[in-house]
């Protein structure tokens, strides 16, 4: 079994917005909140437990502290073994959303 997977919503929600950019902890808490329509908004102690599995595993790091004013804040990095996890399971994730959109026959637009 891959050890990469299966990945939790929340850990791919966290690889998702690291791709784009590094980000501390609040910042990862605001970026879900906005991506998800605040349908997940994540407690700071469950946060910080799934950034360290992530770090464990490899697919996430510790950055540079970013001079934003605030040298307590610790910013996160998608590894390059994080990015190919996170691109696997889009495309897994793309597939059943694929077969789902092929199933529905209530014509909804909602996927």
């Amino acid at each position: 079994m891959n050890t990469l997977h299966p990945m939790r919503p929340v850990e791919f929600l966290i690889l998702t917005v690291l791709q784009s950019q590094d980000q501390h902890g609040y910042g990862l808490v605001k970026a879900i909140e906005a991506r998800t329509d605040g349908s997940v908004q994540l407690k700071a102690g469950n946060l910080y437990r799934v950034l360290d599995r992530l770090v464990l595993r490899g697919l996430v790091e510790h950055a540079e502290t970013v001079d934003d004013g605030d040298e307590r804040r610790r910013y996160y990095r998608i590894t390059p073994t994080g990015r190919e996890a996170l691109s696997t399971e889009a495309r897994l994730l793309g597939g059943f959303v694929d077969e789902v959109r092929a199933a529905d026959t209530t014509g909804s637009e909602a996927l």
